[in-house]
């Protein structure tokens, strides 16, 4: 268990953190306690004569809200209906054991305590097999007693609980292997809002990653000048549901199409034609900075649906006319070049015309 100083004035601008006394198990002896100062960028990045940083701590609470110190687990309001649903099945499995057993009790009419007995002991040393017959008399009658559980309703008690741990944890039912009645449509309708729970807190968790690496980066550049202080760090992580990939890549090649034809006609620009195609794909950048970055890399080299082997575009004008085609060689074979007109040899040689002329 740890303590979190902050300072007097300000309960957000924590100090120092400090472990619990810790205790041998065995002699009960106390082990002491460990205390690490909060990092401070201002004071924290600065080594020693001996080219060593201060220890420090950093601490990222989930969950926590306004004026507090800690936060609080995601599975803190589920924890005790976790722990009665899983004495409930315990319960059950324990129940079901003794569902299917069950014993004889024979009615007699016995003329003494001793009789019954050594029936008793009869019946007890050669019980009746499955599948064997048994035959009586009217002096004595077989039932079968059997325990009564009535779990007829055990699944809507179980049910209950796992809504209950599933309104807690922020996941739909289906998602505890439970679909009820809950069909595609409806699945995937109730888990948007869980996927993005968990994108938020896959981004919390990445930007973690970022700030533990700046603070590594720039403890580095305190001893070396090769590394750059001022460059930006990134942390990529994967995509939860691959289905909203198909989605959005659905949205923006639709959306592309239409804005493509304003484009064509004057209608809108440039940076509104990119800025609908990124907010279609999800992905928010700086339009104008996009723009910029479009104008200095140029046309590409491969123009888009270039087919394989035809040559450098570049090359286009410089490679000499062929003369059966009648133009360039590596030209793009997907404009028809100009037609021209073909020359038909006369079959008849020049003795065969004059033949013909002067018979």
């Amino acid at each position: 268990m740890l303590q979190v100083q902050t300072a007097r004035d300000d309960v957000e601008n924590e100090t120092l953190v400090i472990e619990k006394p810790r205790y041998d198990g065995a002699t009960a002896d106390n082990l002491g306690s460990r205390s690490w100062k909060v990092y401070d960028d201002l004071t924290d990045n600065t080594p020693d004569e001996f080219g060593a940083f201060p220890t420090v701590i950093l601490h990222f609470p989930i969950n926590r809200p306004i004026g507090s110190i800690h936060g609080e687990s995601d599975l803190a309001p589920v924890t005790k209906w976790l722990v009665r649903y899983s004495s409930w099945l315990e319960d059950r499995a324990r129940l079901n054991r003794f569902r299917n057993t069950f014993i004889f009790f024979v009615k007699g009419k016995f003329t003494s305590n001793a009789t019954r007995l050594q029936r008793q002991a009869e019946l007890n040393d050669n019980p009746p097999q499955p599948g064997s017959i048994l035959v009586g008399d009217e002096s004595e009658s077989w039932e079968v007693l059997s325990p009564k559980l009535e779990s007829s309703d055990a699944a809507t008690d179980g049910l209950a609980i796992k809504k209950m741990i599933s309104a807690g944890s922020g996941n739909p039912l289906h998602f505890l292997a439970e679909p009820e009645s809950a069909t595609r449509t409806t699945a995937e309708a109730s888990g948007g809002p869980t996927f993005r729970r968990y994108e938020q807190r896959q981004k919390y968790f990445t930007n973690m990653i970022v700030q533990v690496a700046e603070i590594a980066r720039q403890r580095k550049a305190a001893l070396s000048h090769h590394i750059s202080r001022t460059a930006e760090l990134t942390a990529k992580s994967s995509d939860i549901s691959a289905r909203d990939n198909v989605s959005l890549a659905t949205a923006s090649g639709r959306i592309y199409d239409v804005f493509a034809a304003l484009r064509d006609r004057a209608m809108v620009d440039d940076a509104e034609l990119l800025r609908i195609v990124y907010r279609f794909a999800g992905e928010v950048i700086d339009v104008e900075d996009m723009l910029r970055r479009g104008q200095a890399a140029g046309l590409p080299v491969f123009p888009v649906g270039w087919p394989i082997g035809a040559g450098d575009p570049s090359d286009r004008q410089k490679t000499p006319v062929n003369p059966d085609v009648g133009a360039n060689v590596g030209a793009d074979p997907r404009v028809s070049p100009p037609a021209r007109p073909k020359i038909i040899k006369d079959p008849l040689d020049d003795e065969t015309k004059k033949e013909i002329e002067n018979p």
